[in-house]
């Protein structure tokens, strides 16, 4: 695990819910659910998701909380 992903996991415990918004300037988006650690690839961090598109860049999602 790199240190992107290492962050996000010590910060949101699987399990965690998140407004998903691919695209910030649309505001608002699904609520969802982290299913899986968050790893990190070679262009991004993602986090496997509750629904679709199931694996999604950790940018993209706001905390509920």
């Amino acid at each position: 695990m790199g240190s992107k992903a290492k962050l996000f996991n010590q910060q949101h415990k699987i399990g965690s819910t998140f407004i998903y918004q691919p695209n910030r300037v649309l505001r608002g988006g699904p609520v969802v659910r982290t299913v899986e650690a968050a790893r990190d690839l070679k262009s991004a961090t993602v986090v496997e998701i509750n629904v679709a598109p199931y694996f999604v860049n950790i940018e993209s999602l706001t905390p509920t909380g």
